[in-house]
């Protein structure tokens, strides 16, 4: 047992509840601290089939992330909060957090591009309040990160994030996040009403396109997210349609969700290129349930704006799923100790269309389990004794 007692929290992208239970499973007193307005599609309940074995070490903040009760909670109130650990790691808008408690979170693991309240400021010169607060928030944040923080880590070697380091003259270390927890099914598994019938398609198709990434390619949150270019769902939709073309495949499935704010633009696009036959649109889902479907997948589609990938590219690895994914500057991410899995960095619709041309099932499954084996040498216990070896030393550091 290590004697370490850590509060993780916030649950963006469920990333932290992974990473309570991976420390737990070594031995540390670990526990979640969930902000009073997690999306409800990343409560940790909807991660796991245990929940009785780990909702004992999950506690409800009274604190949100980044509503202006965490501006402006008192100091008093806020030391209550977090009372009973010996170190703290954290996203959100913890730092500012602790910023106003006049202590240091000892580790910052961001889970935004270009770091959570601070990217997301734009100004919107036609909602005064909304743009203001934003430009507080997004202040505050900066603020803390320069003084409240000990150490930030981070695999994202994108400009889009590192420009906010260098502006700030901060200096995260390359430390990727625990995003996953894999966990042992249960045999039999209820799923919404309709899916069954999706999975049966899943099963009658000879190759399996599958991607559960929010549709985010049209309507931006704010200019410049991801860089400006979203999540580009459509490029996956185009190299599919290049594919059925060129190969004539008819019994080829591309699988997408009703899931972020562009799905009628992806319907249309899908309509318009005249392959709404060989696409099943399963409803929004929770990452279990998810998990359970990559089983019936032969490649997975992630994100094409040149990042790291985030929770779906997690899901792809620890599953064996091989994956699409545009991924910049791959050299700089080799050089890390980490390295690269196997995957295929496409640049283009066009990408995509060959990779689905030039890889049949048994290829793709060679890729697949590449990237399985990556994930198990460099995630899960692995990762989870670093941050703990990490955790120990900032304990100890004013």
């Amino acid at each position: 047992m290590v004697s370490l007692r850590v509060g993780v929290i916030g649950n963006m992208n469920n990333n932290n509840f992974a990473t309570m239970r991976h420390l737990r499973d070594i031995g540390v007193d670990a526990q979640l601290l969930l902000y009073s307005n997690e999306a409800e599609h990343f409560y940790p309940q909807h991660d796991t089939w245990q929940w009785d074995r780990w909702s004992p070490y999950v506690r409800q903040l009274g604190v949100s992330n980044g509503g202006s009760d965490a501006l402006l909670a008192s100091p008093r109130k806020l030391r209550r909060e977090f009372d009973g650990f010996d170190v703290y790691m954290g996203n959100g808008i913890a730092p500012v957090l602790f910023d106003r408690m006049g202590t240091k979170l000892d580790l910052f693991v961001p889970y935004g591009e270009g770091v959570e309240f601070i990217i997301e400021h734009a100004a919107r010169w036609r909602r005064p309040l909304s743009s203001g607060y934003s430009w507080l928030r997004k202040t505050m944040m900066e603020s803390a990160l320069r003084r409240s923080v000990k150490l930030i880590g981070t695999a994202n070697q994108h400009a889009h994030s590192q420009n906010t380091y260098r502006r700030l003259d901060l200096h995260p270390i390359n430390l990727p996040v625990l995003a996953l927890y894999p966990e042992t099914r249960p045999d039999t598994v209820a799923l919404q009403p309709g899916v069954d019938a999706l999975v049966e398609r899943m099963h009658s198709s000879n190759l399996v396109v599958f991607s559960h990434v929010s549709q985010i390619w049209k309507k931006l949150p704010v200019p410049h997210f991801m860089g400006g270019v979203g999540k580009r769902n459509d490029w996956l939709v185009r190299g599919f349609a290049q594919y059925r073309e060129t190969s004539g495949n008819d019994k080829a499935l591309l699988c997408l969700f009703e899931y972020g704010p562009d799905v009628d633009e992806t319907r249309a696009l899908v309509r318009q290129l005249g392959i709404q036959h060989q696409v099943a649109w399963f409803p929004m889902m929770s990452r279990r349930d998810i998990m359970s479907l990559l089983e019936h997948a032969d490649i997975g589609g992630s994100e094409f704006a040149g990042m790291y990938w985030g929770g779906c590219g997690w899901e792809f690895l620890a599953s064996g799923v091989p994956m699409l994914h545009q991924l910049n500057d791959a050299e700089r991410y080799r050089a890390t100790e980490y390295g690269l899995p196997p995957f295929f960095n496409v640049h283009s619709p066009d990408d995509i269309a060959q990779v689905l041309l030039d890889h049949d099932r048994a290829a793709l499954r060679r890729t697949g389990q590449g990237g399985r084996d990556w994930f198990d040498t460099h995630h899960g216990r692995a990762l989870a004794r670093r941050y703990v070896e990490l955790l120990t030393q900032l304990r100890s550091t004013p």
